[in-house]
């Protein structure tokens, strides 16, 4: 039961990578049989792993069909951004981050500054899961583990619009200023103003990056 578990997890997270790199292409329909060569497990293990991406919200299923993965639109990434808007700021405001995560979020807005200069698609690939870190490390310590796992879910089901949005020429140079900006207010123990800031960016960059997505399922493969 453990090995079946920790199988079903490292399935999980390779789909997870898949669908964030667009080797499972958005609007495509997922071909088990090749996937599961692929990834050198039985369809069983994987049927399982996806059941649970489905319910977390990562794919998508339809009768007859099997697993779908998500059109990338702007939508539900911007609805998404409005959530997140409102839960961050009340977790952030209860959190105190521990000094050994304070020190990581400088050496990510670190990492993030370095890779401003790089193509495009390197530089989506390296900043598009910094988000989903940076929101790991300032809430850890919070208290409210329900809140926590909602806001981890929804930082998780936005990484491939982030990528996508990178891609596209969003600009993060002002979004790692602000989060310098953050991050010296949380140093400081300014929590409660902190959380107000990170609303206003929230709310700033992923409108932004939002705008920079199609409103509607653009042309694709219908197998993967």
């Amino acid at each position: 039961m453990i090995v079946r578990k920790s199988l079903r997890a490292d399935v999980q997270k390779e789909i997870l990578a898949r669908l964030a790199d667009q080797r499972l292409a958005p609007g495509s329909r997922v071909n088990e049989s090749h996937l599961s060569a692929e990834l050198g497990v039985s369809r069983t293990p994987l049927r399982e792993a996806m059941l649970g991406l489905e319910a977390a919200g990562f794919l998508g299923s339809d009768v007859g069909r099997g697993f779908l993965v998500p059109a990338l639109v702007a939508g539900p990434f911007r609805e998404a951004q409005q959530v997140l808007t409102r839960l961050a700021p009340a977790a952030l405001a209860q959190t105190r981050p521990a000094a050994p995560r304070l020190m990581e979020l400088q050496n990510l807005i670190g990492r993030a500054r370095m890779r401003l200069g790089a193509a495009p698609a390197e530089r989506a690939a390296d900043l598009a899961p910094l988000s989903q870190r940076w929101s790991h490390l300032l809430l850890e310590n919070c208290p409210n583990r329900t809140l926590q796992q909602d806001i981890a879910r929804l930082e998780a089901l936005s990484v491939r619009a982030w990528r996508e949005a990178l891609r596209r020429g969003f600009d993060a140079a002002g979004q790692v200023d602000s989060w310098q900006a953050l991050y010296e207010l949380v140093r400081t123990g300014q929590i409660e103003t902190a959380a107000t800031a990170w609303g206003r960016h929230l709310e700033t960059y992923g409108a932004a990056a939002a705008a920079l997505l199609p409103e509607v399922a653009e042309a694709r493969s219908t197998a993967s």
